[in-house]
């Protein structure tokens, strides 16, 4: 019975773990700072074409309602953010790190550039397969463009890279989570989705 006691008594005296948020991977580190300072390049040069592109954007009213005003000022944070991006691997250069490897393991290399390619080939199609249907579903009128049936495509393919699962659940995913985009952004803030004209 003393035996019992003690180890309450053990039990009772020992600290709680506390849970924290590290990250996605806590062990990963950071990236190489080559790496770093190529991201930070394109992503400045991309927030600079948006911010140019913006401004080029018709402002029929005031300057506070004009059309390019979000995608400037969303493209300007990008910019600050990769700025600080590319001094932290800078910085981090010049201190001699290194990161874990220059340019990760192959496989690694590969899943990357399948992502890219997959994405540039969706971005590709929604401009050269275009299309637009008009129809209505009670009141409400609706629109099918290239956007649903690409979207379904490429993001079944970039999941079922990603989580091997059922290629059946995999698909049933991206149908509904498409047309729930699709819907919002038709029904709901009246907004044309890309793929069409």
């Amino acid at each position: 019975m003393p035996h019992l006691q003690q180890g309450a008594v053990f039990m009772s005296q020992s600290q709680p773990q506390t849970v924290s948020f590290e990250g996605e991977d806590a062990n990963a580190g950071y990236a190489a700072p080559l790496l770093d300072l190529i991201a930070a390049g394109v992503l400045l040069a991309l927030s600079g074409l948006v911010m140019v592109a913006s401004l080029l954007l018709p402002v029929p009213g005031a300057v506070l309602t004009a059309p390019g005003l979000l995608p400037f000022l969303a493209a300007a944070s990008l910019a600050v953010m990769a700025g600080l991006l590319g001094l932290s691997a800078l910085r981090r250069h010049r201190a001699g790190e290194t990161g874990e490897s220059d340019f990760g393991n192959r496989a690694e290399d590969r899943r990357t550039l399948a992502l890219a390619l997959t994405i540039a080939t969706y971005l590709l199609a929604l401009q050269l397969l275009a299309f637009q249907l008009y129809f209505d579903i009670g009141s409400v009128p609706l629109t099918l463009s290239a956007f649903e049936p690409v979207t379904i495509i490429a993001l079944t393919a970039l999941i079922h890279t990603s989580w091997r699962g059922p290629l059946w659940i995999t698909s049933l995913v991206s149908v509904g989570w498409t047309l729930a985009l699709s819907l919002a952004f038709q029904v709901l803030f009246h907004i044309p989705l890309p793929g069409g004209f």
